[in-house]
């Protein structure tokens, strides 16, 4: 239903709906119907405590952000547009310097404040997340919980990165742990008293830029990396990708010794063989080896007292499969622990630790009675 009605407006009312008048081509009636909109749609705030619509804090943070799109501070950018963008950038590293245009490093330096100021600001943005704290230890925190809940589960992931970067470096709380779901995030962080202020806290990177380093080496070499992955796809992923000195040992016959083992594998991970218990150094053979692709297929048991690798592959020559035996079972006696190997014409299994010593074990870390083939 239409009501149409004689209306009367000062020249002052008309100079504020020109925003809507040039949107609507001088259209008076349309450029009132989206004023109305736009009141009513900013006066759709909280309840007071009589159960009324509370209209003030939403006006204010219209307003708020009204005046910063005026300033160029804020953009207005679809809903969509931006999930998109922030799906597209997971595993990616906020620059700290972002992170202190929404924070201050300068003022907020409690945690109560900090949760105080974070919420107000997802007020003034719109965002509709609320930020929560636990804290233990006095007089600074020795860890923290934070809570975000509610809002989009994309843009949450925006602010727990910024929010968790900000109390590693300000406050020297590093990520612990990250619990997700669909309407709350939770930040586990705890006190770090020794922090590198030059480089991104180990914790942080690990659970917020999974993907970080990659991206900075496709950066580096991007048609080399474009190629690479093309031939891969390209060859359903039937090729090796091994280290140069592995390749020319594999070609000559002439495996790395144990100790060479010993040091390629201290420079690779960065600690030497004797600080990882066993059920580690298999995890870590499990990656190298699905990694390099010499092998198909790997299966692995950790469970203590029951360790166990299987190999598999798909090389029928008996000498490949010789070289292949041979260059395994010196990595494994490189780490230290005692084991038999046995094989078949796809598959070598090492056990560890089963009713062995060391007169089990020849130098070369094979069974002393050698790998069995069966025909």
């Amino acid at each position: 239903m239409i009501v149409r009605k004689n209306i009367s407006i000062d020249q002052c009312y008309i100079d504020k709906l020109k925003p809507f008048l040039d949107k609507n081509n001088g259209n008076l009636s349309a450029a009132i119907r989206d004023s109305i909109e736009t009141a009513s749609q900013a006066l759709d705030g909280k309840k007071n405590e009589r159960g009324e619509k509370d209209s003030s804090n939403t006006l204010k943070n219209a307003e708020s952000r009204n005046r910063m799109i005026e300033r160029e501070e804020f953009l207005l950018i679809h809903h969509t547009m931006l999930e998109w963008f922030t799906n597209k950038t997971s595993g990616l590293l906020i620059d700290e310097s972002n992170v202190y245009e929404l924070i201050n490093p300068y003022t907020i330096k409690k945690i109560p404040d900090f949760v105080s100021y974070v919420n107000t600001l997802n007020d003034r943005m719109g965002w509709r997340i609320k930020v929560d704290a636990e804290c233990t230890g006095s007089p600074e925190p020795e860890t923290v919980i934070l809570t975000l809940s509610n809002g989009n589960s994309c843009f949450r992931g925006v602010i727990a990165q910024s929010f968790a970067l900000y109390l590693a470096k300000q406050m020297k709380l590093d990520v612990q742990g990250l619990f997700n779901r669909s309407n709350v995030t939770k930040i586990y962080f705890k006190r770090v008293e020794f922090l590198n202020y030059e480089k991104v806290p180990k914790g942080f990177e690990e659970h917020f830029g999974a993907m970080e380093s990659t991206f900075r080496e496709v950066q580096k070499r991007p048609e080399f990396w474009k190629n690479l992955i093309k031939i891969y796809r390209q060859q359903n992923y039937q090729r090796l990708s091994i280290n140069k000195k592995v390749f020319e040992a594999f070609v000559s016959g002439n495996l790395p010794s144990v100790d060479d083992m010993a040091r390629e594998f201290e420079l690779l991970v960065g600690k030497p063989p004797e600080t990882f218990t066993l059920a580690e150094h298999i995890l870590i053979f499990k990656e190298l080896y699905l990694t390099d692709s010499i092998g198909s297929d790997i299966e692995v048991c950790t469970e203590k007292g029951s360790e166990c690798v299987k190999l598999i592959h798909d090389y029928s020559d008996r000498k490949v499969c010789e070289y292949f035996i041979q260059y395994y079972s010196n990595i494994f006696t490189s780490i230290g622990y005692l084991f038999t190997v046995t094989s078949s014409p796809h598959m070598i299994v090492f056990e560890f630790g089963k009713n062995m010593d060391l007169s089990h074990i020849s130098e070369s870390g094979l069974s002393e009675s050698g790998p069995s083939f069966t025909q």
